[in-house]
């Protein structure tokens, strides 16, 4: 039985049973912000078990999961084990405050019995060892009761997914694959770690909810949550497997690696080919979702997994970036369930191949060093962490490469030295405090204690309030006096602190006899709002009056740039498709960039199309609204666009827009979009691999630019004594004038250069190819690019190699025109080493030099040697 049939099997029986069919959320976990990825199908209902209104009592999926950083990580295993994947898939039923164990057993066991049809002498199933009602259900439905065991906690209680969440005993599958595959331990038994048994469906009773203190209660709803792997069931349901990649889901991608490895898929090598095939998998799908690989959090793991994939390769002969390659097999094979994965292919694609370039610059470097440490501890335990920080910073290995390929050869790794060494570098990295660039960590703790800061900023620029602390030359301080930079807090605040990509608001800050300039507003982790100020004049004191105000005309523009960044992020989504997503925005009272994932540079005439539907909807005047809801009904709508990658705290801010655009987002906006005054693009250009950013701009700052421009044209049609409508045809008969002077001075330079008799002259004729080889004396390089300009203008089919003396040294230039057999980059590297120097080009134009001048002449013999034999004279 495929993969393909399983799936529509699993979600059709599920269907026929009440169940509603679920899409697959996102590897980015929609509805928990303490998880890395979605590790389960279960991770997008966790508020429905904690008592979220109710779409459906029950439910089936098919999910796209990712173990790898973090709990649950199962990224060290694949290639050891035949049976783990960092990417997978998971076939889920779910029960919110419905059924319970019984159903959820009699279902589990008449799709394995009847639709799936499986040996069910093979089978053994465990429970939790307190669950005695489980074990009596199974033995009701018809299970052989001397096949169910019971296992402790670590085997069979379940839970939570996160930090906190749903939680329960479970009762787990397996197929028996024989005592072939067993580790040979007389104790072996379900449960064990080895490969016999097989575990492949796990039945989780969730009926407690687990707080981030380890405490529990009751879940408002108990319920069943199911989890089956579709990797292992395609393998148990295929007779010519031997394990999971053999199957439909890896198969094509072993052939395919297979294709350019050194070395056939065989036992001996069953390791690298698992790991790539596995890696590639995960890889493609992330990204699709928006992962990119960086240097921290998501993006980090997404790196860590590519660069391994890359080192696995090596040892496959693989040397040069392969992995991109790979991604259309997965796109093949995965876009029948998943057809979200055609439109991202070229950014995925492109992204890969961009990471696999730097990183093969890398790995090339530091593999050396990194076998060469290796083989100088032979017959040590160790690795010490001074040796690994080095290779680390020195030689840029990422740690776990260094630690994995030690513990191939039987070494550990000096963790804690590694650890040491890396903090002395950053202490000795630290950089002083200067003027207001305090360390907010550091203010974080100067400020320990004080409550968040009162906000009123969305309602109002102006509010009276009570210091509260200041601080000044890196300690707290009582009063602060003119002249001074310093870090003040209040009680109240109406200044936007950084954050969601908008800018700090400045401002002022009086009391009695004194003022001060707000230049920028951070906020700590406890929400206390932190004022960088300038004391203009005054003393300040703690426990003062003061009254805050917000530059009005600089929140405004803000204001006016950031709703045009949610504008844009809805006409790029509508125009190039679904798979642009936010990769970053800036937004300050000058601009607006955004930063969106999209493979391709977009046209001109597409960049006009979308700036005028940006303007387009600001002409509509359609109102913003600003909602608050529980983060958890906000991500349950299909029609809202979240920045998963930021963290929300429970209640968060809808920002809506007409009936068109609807983002979470704690920053400001515009009450009626027509008060943005219109929106021009900048610039359109690629920031990374898969990556591109639009600047743009709008109200003041646009109508700045307009006049600007608009008195710029004046100007010139004032120059050219011509009205405004016809500056654009006079430009295009100049520079038809232009063109046909450069040709003549061209033509005029070349005669000016045959007038310099050359000193070398092995020029012929060759059909309709004129073929020119000639060595000068004092030519420089840009006479030579003057004399083969003339030379393409006199002979439609050209062939030229110029050489010329001059400096103490030789300058190469070949070029052709018409001919197609003669590479000039190849030409090019024969003839400078003759000469002992180096160069290339493209194969229609290159150029060189060489050390030693008495080879002129036999170098551009060597070119006329080359080229008749390329020529077959």
């Amino acid at each position: 039985m495929k993969p393909v049939e399983i799936r529509k099997k699993y979600l059709d029986f599920f269907q026929s049973k009440g169940h509603s069919v679920v899409e697959s959320d996102s590897l980015i976990p929609s509805k928990d912000p303490t998880l890395l990825f979605t590790t389960a199908g279960m991770v997008q209902f966790k508020p429905l078990y904690a008592g979220a209104p109710l779409p459906y009592s029950r439910a089936v999926t098919v999910q796209k999961c990712l173990r790898a950083g973090g709990k649950g990580s199962d990224l060290e295993k694949v290639g050891q084990t035949l049976r783990h994947h960092t990417f997978f898939e998971m076939l889920g039923n779910f029960s919110f405050g419905d059924y319970f164990k019984k159903e959820a057993i009699l279902f589990a066991w008449e799709f394995i019995t009847q639709i799936l049809r499986m040996d069910t002498d093979k089978l053994w199933v465990s429970v939790f060892n307190e669950d005695e009602e489980a074990r009596a259900l199974w033995i009701k439905a018809g299970f052989n009761p001397d096949r169910i065991v019971k296992l402790g906690k670590e085997d069979n209680f379940w839970g939570p997914a996160g930090d906190e969440g749903a939680c329960g005993p479970c009762s787990e599958i397996y197929f028996d694959l024989g005592p072939e595959h067993s580790c040979g331990n007389k104790n072996c038994q379900v449960g064990c770690s080895c490969e016999r048994h097989l575990e492949f469906w796990n039945l989780v009773f969730p009926q407690f909810y687990q707080e981030k203190d380890g405490s529990r209660r009751p879940l408002a709803r108990k319920g069943v949550d199911t989890g089956m792997g579709l990797e292992r069931l395609s393998f148990l349901m295929d007779p010519t497997a031997e394990n999971n990649y053999q199957t439909a889901l890896f198969k094509p991608i072993i052939s395919k690696i297979e294709k350019i490895a050194s070395q056939p898929y065989e036992k001996e090598v069953y390791s690298p080919y698992h790991v790539i095939a596995d890696h590639i998998r995960t890889l493609v799908f992330s990204i699709s979702d928006g992962i990119l690989p960086s240097n921290e959090g998501r993006g980090y793991v997404i790196r860590r997994i590519l660069r391994r994939a890359l080192r696995y390769g090596r040892k496959l002969g693989l040397e040069k970036p392969f992995l991109h390659s790979l991604a259309p097999m997965v796109n093949d094979i995965m876009s029948c369930q998943y057809p979200e994965l055609m439109k991202s292919l070229p950014t995925v694609k492109e992204v890969i191949k961009t990471e696999e370039e730097k990183f093969t610059l890398t790995l090339n470097r530091g593999l050396e060093h990194l076998e060469e440490a290796v083989r100088e501890r032979k017959g040590k335990e160790y690795m010490e962490g001074e040796t690994v920080f080095k290779l680390y910073d020195t030689w840029g290995l990422p740690y776990e490469i260094i630690e994995e390929t030690a513990q191939e050869y039987s070494l550990k790794v000096d963790q804690a030295g590694f650890e040491k060494a890396m903090l002395e570098q950053k202490r000795k990295g630290k950089q002083s405090w200067k003027g207001t660039s305090y360390k907010l960590d550091h203010a974080e703790i100067l400020l320990d204690g004080l409550a968040q800061t009162e906000f009123f900023g969305y309602e109002k620029l102006k509010t009276q309030a009570r210091v509260l602390a200041l601080i000044a030359e890196e300690k707290r301080v009582d009063k602060i006096n003119d002249g001074i930079d310093a870090i003040l807090v209040c009680d109240k605040s109406v200044f936007y602190a950084e954050a969601g990509g908008q800018a700090a608001d400045t401002g002022v800050i009086k009391w009695e006899n004194g003022e001060a300039h707000v230049g920028d507003v951070q906020k700590s982790k406890n929400n206390v709002i932190l004022h960088s100020v300038q004391i203009l004049k005054g003393t300040l004191q703690t426990d003062s009056e003061v009254i805050l105000e917000v530059d009005a005309v600089k929140r405004r523009e803000t204001q006016k740039n950031h709703t045009a960044t949610h504008l844009l992020q809805y006409v790029l989504r509508k125009r190039l498709g679904d798979h642009v997503k936010q990769a970053g925005s800036y937004v300050n009272a000058e601009k607006l960039r955004f930063d969106f994932s999209h493979s391709e540079k977009i046209p001109f005439s597409v960049l006009k199309e979308i700036e005028s539907e940006v303007n387009e909807l600001i002409f509509s005047d359609a109102s913003t609204v600003v909602d608050t809801m529980p983060l958890i009904a906000a991500k349950s709508r299909k029609d809202i666009i979240a920045n998963f990658g930021e963290k929300y705290g429970e209640e968060v801010r809808l920002v809506s827009v007409g009936d068109f655009s609807r983002e979470l987002c704690g920053g400001t906006h515009i009450s009626h979009i027509g008060l943005i005054g219109g929106f021009k693009i900048l610039s359109e250009s690629s920031v990374s691999a898969g990556i591109r950013r639009i600047e743009a701009i709008t109200g003041q700052n646009l109508m700045r630019h307009l006049i600007e421009h608009s008195e710029q044209l004046q100007n010139l049609a004032s120059f050219l004594k011509i009205p405004v409508e016809s500056v654009m045809e006079k430009v295009e008969v100049l520079t038809g004038k232009v063109k046909e002077l450069e040709k003549k001075l061209a033509q005029a330079s070349s005669a000016g250069s045959r007038e310099t008799k050359p000193a070398e002259d092995f020029s012929y004729a060759h059909e309709k190819t004129q073929i020119i080889i000639e060595g000068f004396k004092g030519l420089t390089p840009e006479d030579l690019m003057r004399r083969t300009d003339g030379l393409k203008s006199s002979y439609p089919q050209l062939l030229a190699c110029l050489g010329s003396i001059t400096e103490g040294q030789i300058h190469f230039l070949a070029v052709r025109q018409g001919i197609e057999k003669v590479d000039c980059g190849k030409l090019m590297r024969i003839v400078t080493a003759v000469a002992e120097g180096k160069g290339g080009g493209r194969p229609d134009m290159a150029r060189g030099g060489g050390k030693n001048t008495a080879q002129l002449r036999a170098s551009l013999k060597e070119a006329e040697k080359w080229i008749r034999e390329q020529l077959s004279l």
